[in-house]
């Protein structure tokens, strides 16, 4: 048995293929598509298509507004639809037939345009008025803490003193009371010194029951004051409060509409010429040639 020795650390080549030239590639890749029969176009296919698509154009409906995104978005499909005519039926896009949908894609773009207009306009109102309504609101407020305040200093600052007077009051009260259950010695009866007492401490008493009075009616006068004086400071800011809820249910309450007939004569208006384009006899090349 017989065997050849085997070579070690050496692997078989592979045989390498030339590529041929760019020249040569490039031609044949020329080559290959110029051999390619082109497909002829199907003017009733086309015409479905387009007919089709103009037809679920015009009877498209949007949600609740705003409407100015669907508007444009919409505007964009209605020209990618005649893109697509326009490059796939060429020999039917003349001058007159494209200065006929030039016109009716203009009118609507201008009645859609003038629509988006009014409702970015209506929008900003109700935007600025919200703004005038949280503004009017924060007034509203801020003149409520400032009240409160003010009530309510005015009560501390003078409940310190009522609240002194009052002690002041107990205190006579209590003296008076004394004074009365009190045993006159022999000199005071004599004299009346025991009675003189009792009457002085009754007009203290007295004019410190004045004193507490006099303060309760000033507080009460001087809240009286406070009070007044925000009811007239809130008063036109209640007043705007409600002129400016109304001013916004009028401006909520304006109906803005998808203008679907608008949208749906335009379309029916492009299927028209479009039909009537791809009704009349396409010239031949040697018609052409002839004129």
């Amino acid at each position: 048995m017989s065997y050849e020795p085997r070579s070690r650390g050496m692997r078989p080549r592979r045989v390498a293929t030339k590529k041929p030239p760019l020249k040569d590639r490039r031609e044949t890749e020329e080559n290959k598509f110029a051999y390619q029969e082109s497909v002829a176009v199907n003017p009733q296919e086309v015409s479905a298509r387009v007919m089709n698509a103009l037809d679920h154009l015009g009877n498209q409906r949007f949600g609740m507004p705003p409407f100015s995104e669907h508007f444009r978005r919409w505007i964009v499909d209605l020209q990618s639809v005649l893109d697509d005519f326009n490059s796939t039926m060429s020999a039917v896009s003349n001058e007159h037939f494209n200065a006929s949908v030039e016109q009716l894609v203009t009118s609507v773009k201008d009645e859609l345009s003038a629509r988006i207009a009014a409702e970015q306009a209506l929008s900003s109102k109700i935007t600025e008025m919200l703004k005038r309504q949280t503004d009017n609101e924060r007034e509203l407020a801020e003149l409520e803490s400032e009240q409160r305040t003010k009530v309510h200093e005015a009560k501390r600052v003078t409940e310190k003193s009522l609240t002194k007077l009052r002690g002041e009051i107990d205190d006579l009260d209590e003296q008076r009371l004394r004074l009365l259950r009190q045993k006159p010695k022999f000199l005071e009866r004599l004299f009346g010194g025991n009675k003189s007492k009792v009457e002085d401490s009754s007009r203290s008493l007295h004019s410190k029951e004045r004193d507490l009075k006099s303060s309760e009616a000033n507080l009460k006068k001087r809240i009286d004051s406070l009070r007044l004086d925000y009811q007239d400071r809130r008063r036109p800011l209640t007043e705007l409060q409600t002129e400016l809820r109304e001013r916004l249910a009028e401006l909520r309450s304006t109906t803005m509409d998808d203008a679907l007939e608008i949208r749906k004569a335009a379309c029916e208006q492009i299927r028209q010429t479009i039909s009537t384009a791809l009704s009349q006899p396409t010239p031949t090349a040697d018609e052409g040639k002839e004129q």
